[in-house]
């Protein structure tokens, strides 16, 4: 089926593109010798999670509980969680998680230690433990001069495994700049390095330095001591990886929409608002094709599209196809998703982990 004979509004995914994308970040981390690990919070699903995985991926990275439930029991065997998970009603399906596959969490506390330590052995498991160090988000993670201890406590809990470090640098991706994520991205490491020396001196070994987000992922690549990349917005791309730097031709998901509404030559309206886009960065999608406008304001159900200088290429009744600006959070809102080859429809995919936040 062409994918215009969808009624709007729906997704659609380019097959095609998606695979190049994955084998372009995997050529990355096998030409600088890392493994990749990336990050499903993006997809949301388990299908694409195997695409990663049979190109080359090691496993994956999910940040929920709920998320990883739904990878696991799709197939996935090797997922950690990369977030910090509190509560024993959480620490107990990871415990769970770990019977089938190989489950390994992101840790910044004793407390948190000590609930996974219970849990698997209630279920006589293992769950590897990765030591989160703060490397300038200032969101979680422990001070560097703390990851020894943790990472010592994590070693003699019973039930638990040391297996490294991960620090996570989400404010280097702000600067659209190359430079600037450069820089941070060298401050961030220099943290990292204190966190390694604080576990090293006590006679621990660090097996994995996990790191990296999709615009600085090259630079971590580069970076000797890392061993491990945990990129997740790669896999289709959006608007924000287009400031800084991605091309535009390797965004793979696009929100299709009709143009329901053209009150003047300038302006138009389509079908498509605030709860089909996601907005939590400010900033609106953008049109595949050159229409002579932009989107600049959203309803519920309807985004206005106006020109700046003349008539708006945008007739009534029109598909348009829109780029999404921020797509970790664009995917969220959306149950289902169409994956096409050549614009034909191939297969349409329940997105399985959406709205997994628990």
């Amino acid at each position: 089926m062409f994918k215009y004979n969808l009624d709007t509004p729906f997704i659609v995914a380019d097959v095609s593109k998606i695979r190049n994308n994955i084998q372009r970040m995997q050529k990355l981390a096998n030409a600088s010798g890392k493994n990749l690990r990336p990050h499903a919070k993006t997809h949301k699903l388990p299908e694409v999670a195997m695409w990663q995985v049979e190109a080359g991926a090691i496993g994956i990275c999910v940040q929920k509980t709920s998320e990883a439930e739904v990878m696991v029991s799709r197939g996935i065997k090797d997922v950690f969680i990369s977030n910090e998970i509190i509560g024993t009603t959480k620490t107990d399906r990871i415990a769970r998680l770990a019977v089938d596959a190989k489950i390994s969490v992101a840790v910044d506390s004793k407390l948190g230690l000590e609930q996974l330590s219970r849990s698997a052995a209630l279920r006589d498991v293992e769950i590897g433990v990765y030591v989160d160090v703060d490397v300038g988000m200032n969101r979680c993670g422990v001070n560097p001069g703390n990851a020894g201890l943790l990472a010592e406590l994590a070693s003699k809990l019973p039930h638990l495994y040391f297996v490294g470090i991960m620090g996570y640098d989400g404010h280097s991706f702000k600067p659209t700049s190359s430079e600037e994520r450069r820089t941070i991205v060298a401050s961030a490491h220099k943290l990292v390095q204190k966190a390694l020396r604080e576990v090293k001196a006590r006679g621990i070994e660090v097996r994995v330095v996990s790191v990296g987000g999709t615009p600085s992922t090259p630079i971590w690549a580069q970076i000797d001591d890392v061993t491990e990349l945990q990129p997740g917005a790669y896999v289709y791309n959006d608007i924000m990886q287009v400031e800084r730097g991605e091309s535009k031709a390797n965004c793979a998901v696009t929100l299709v929409a009709t143009v329901m509404s053209k009150p003047s030559i300038d302006k138009a309206v389509v079908d498509a608002g605030s709860k089909s886009f996601a907005f939590d960065q400010g900033k609106f999608p953008a049109p595949v094709d050159e229409i002579n406008g932009q989107i600049e304001g959203f309803s519920e159900e309807h985004a206005v599209i106006k020109s700046k200088n003349g008539e708006l290429r945008a007739d009534l009744g029109q598909k348009l196809e829109f780029i999404p600006y921020h797509i970790c959070t664009f995917i969220d809102l959306w149950d289902e998703i169409n994956f096409s080859e050549s614009d034909q429809i191939t297969s349409t995919m329940k997105i399985e982990a959406r709205g997994a936040r628990t």
